[in-house]
């Protein structure tokens, strides 16, 4: 090996050493990591509801929130250079501190909700190259201030490159819950109401099918710190997911982000409803499970034979899937579910 290429190599070595690559680090429950802690390098996939504490910077890395699942930074939120952050329909950053995006391109997408508690900066100079994409019916907040550098761009124009977010009817400061032998007391407080008649509560146990459980009366017009609380006092067992709807006097609404509570003492696996039945094809079902075990699934005929076999990723609490039937004759069916050995069953029939 001449002199020559043997620099050339070192140089090589030396480039590679210097370069950082992070892990694919996906949360494995509400509390623990893949990879253990994760890092400003890595490719964050969230699945859970999870908590960062303290700042968090994305720097090589990415972040992708799916639904119906909130991704909480207690502190502030930086993303840098070669950052990509995806926010899909249903998911949420709630970002309790400021959020500043440093990312010269388009590579920050929310379908979900970026709620931020604190102040909103994109881009930190004339002519600064950071672009956030609003998609679908995706949508930002913030309760401090606003300074865009870059490009915020929505699909229904009501974001542009300058700061004309609209002001908000009420400034939430906060939304959280606690699970008391009493039921599930919400709490929350607001900076400033404008025009502010009423919250209604809503309880969900999958984020997809949402009911009104009751209402706080507003304070209409107020730039003081209010507080407010609604006792649910008769919540099913399991995970349940609540949202606020700020409703204004002339009926406009706008949702807070989403938090969840697991409520009561879970039974190890309980089979709640399947429904419709029959059906064409899409069949629903809701159980209830204590662990994050899959669920097994087989469809058994008339004759005592699997005509469908599966797997359901599983998650902690109250959920509801589907199944399509599109592959097997109509019919009735013997729906069997088995999840760390406990089994459950229900009749299921396709209609033509």
């Amino acid at each position: 090996m001449n002199a020559l290429m043997g620099r050339y190599l070192v140089f090589l070595l030396l480039l590679v050493n210097t370069l950082t690559y992070g892990a694919t680090c996906t949360t494995t429950s509400t509390t623990t990591w893949s990879c253990g802690t994760p890092g400003q390098n890595d490719d964050l996939i969230v699945n859970h509801n999870i908590t960062i504490t303290g700042d968090f910077t994305v720097n090589n890395g990415s972040i992708t929130v799916n639904s119906p699942n909130t991704l909480t930074i207690t502190g502030n939120l930086t993303f840098n250079n070669n950052s990509t952050v995806l926010v899909n329909d249903g998911g949420c950053i709630h970002v309790m501190g400021n959020f500043l995006n440093r990312n010269n391109s388009g590579d920050v997408e929310i379908f979900g909700t970026l709620n931020i508690d604190g102040n909103f900066q994109n881009g930190t100079g004339s002519g600064n190259g950071a672009v956030i994409d609003i998609d679908g019916t995706g949508s930002i907040s913030y309760g401090g201030t606003c300074s865009n550098a870059g490009t915020v761009t929505d699909d229904d124009g009501s974001y542009s490159d300058d700061c004309d977010n609209p002001v908000l009817p009420v400034e939430l400061l906060n939304f959280r819950g606690t699970a008391t032998e009493f039921g599930n007391l919400l709490e929350w407080e607001t900076a400033s109401e404008r025009n502010n008649d009423f919250f209604a509560i809503e309880r969900s146990a999958d984020t997809q099918n949402w009911e009104k459980v009751g209402s706080v009366i507003g304070n209409g017009n107020s730039d003081l710190l209010i507080s407010y609380q609604f006792l649910d006092a008769s919540p099913i067992p399991g995970r349940l997911f609540y949202r606020l709807k700020q409703v204004d006097y002339d009926g406009a609404f706008e949702y807070s982000y989403i938090i969840s509570l697991v409520t009561g003492e879970l039974p190890e696996f309980q089979l709640q409803k399947v429904y419709p039945i029959p059906t064409p094809d899409l069949i629903s079902i809701s159980y209830i499970t204590n662990n994050e075990d899959p669920v097994h699934y087989k469809l058994i005929d008339n004759l005592g034979r699997n005509v469908n076999l599966g797997i359901i990723v599983n998650q902690f609490g109250s959920h509801t899937r589907q199944l399509t039937l599109s592959n097997i004759p109509p019919g009735g069916y013997l729906l069997v579910l088995t999840n760390k050995g406990h089994n459950v069953a229900a009749k299921v029939i396709k209609s033509k």
